[in-house]
């Protein structure tokens, strides 16, 4: 019976938090700003921390009060926000994590303004921050967000941006997260031409490797068939995608972790370095969730 409870929590948590953000096309009404950071400050409140970690605690306040000060000044004022980039820093425990002194995990955040009209760029890290923390990525301004330089004209374009963005992903079932990628690193990029943005890149596609060391622990579609449609879309359509931008992620590398391989000497050979840190991802992810719910049944 536990192991059922267990297996039934995992599936549920998994279905919310590692692969919905990557490959769910939700029918629901798209959140509003202020929804998704009132989920936000339901994870990251410094209460939720404060008995057990209460060093982590502050610092949770520290990086809120800045985030939630920006939100208020562009609300508010009638200037845009300075030219700053701040690297934050949340933690977090996951649903259903034990208390004790590793159930807690770091969320990197940077949040840039950039001087002028950024909501573009506040929305791209907004949307990582939440993708991060197992909050939709996606979500709307609220009313009065942007006011003072927001015209009809941009709103007509955003929108009309939107509906071709959805459009295109009924067309092609391209994962949601690599999407973003191809945004904002630029069609066909390869890492190795853009080694700068590889660190940017890891974090925008985190959700993603979350949902790939996940596999392991899906069932097949004979078993379960929605985590088997899942576990297709990982293998098959999200792995391939991602090799085709420039990934390096062997079948062979994957098939280890997936069976419990954790050396990184093993798993690291040969890779450049930006695929180094994508697998490195993965098996911080597979490492997470083997804590969780132990080893990963022996696969067939």
């Amino acid at each position: 019976m536990r192991s059922t409870v267990r297996r039934l929590d995992f599936s549920a948590r998994l279905t919310s938090r590692c692969l919905s953000s990557a490959f769910a096309t939700s029918t629901e009404t798209t959140r509003t700003l202020k929804q998704s950071m009132t989920a936000l400050v339901r994870l990251v409140h410094p209460d939720v921390l404060a008995s057990t970690h209460p060093e982590l605690s502050k610092a949770n306040a520290e990086a809120l009060a800045h985030l939630q000060g920006t939100l208020d000044h562009v609300r508010r004022a009638r200037e845009l926000p300075g030219a700053k980039v701040r690297r934050l820093t949340f933690y977090v425990r996951d649903a259903g994590a034990a208390e004790s002194a590793d159930d807690v995990r770091a969320v990197p955040f940077t949040l840039r303004t950039t001087g002028g009209d950024c909501r573009n760029v506040v929305r791209r890290d907004l949307g990582s921050l939440f993708a991060s923390v197992g909050i939709e990525r996606e979500f709307e301004w609220d009313d009065g967000d942007w006011r003072t330089t927001r015209t009809a004209e941009e709103e007509a374009e955003e929108r009309r941006r939107r509906n071709e963005h959805a459009e295109t992903s009924r067309e092609y079932g391209e994962p949601e997260v690599a999407q973003a990628y191809r945004e904002q690193t630029g069609a066909r990029v390869s890492t190795r031409e853009q080694s700068k943005d590889v660190h940017e890149a890891i974090k925008v596609l985190d959700p993603l490797f979350e949902g790939i060391a996940a596999v392991a622990w899906l069932r097949d579609a004979s078993e379960n068939a929605d985590e088997g449609e899942r576990k297709r879309l990982v293998m098959y359509e999200a792995i391939p995608h991602l090799v085709r931008e420039g990934w390096n992620l062997k079948g062979e590398t994957m098939e280890a972790i997936w069976r419990g391989e954790r050396d990184e000497k093993i798993l690291l050979d040969g890779l450049d370095g930006g695929s180094a840190l994508a697998v490195l991802s993965i098996l911080k992810h597979a490492k997470n969730l083997e804590r969780l719910y132990g080893p990963p049944p022996a696969r067939k």
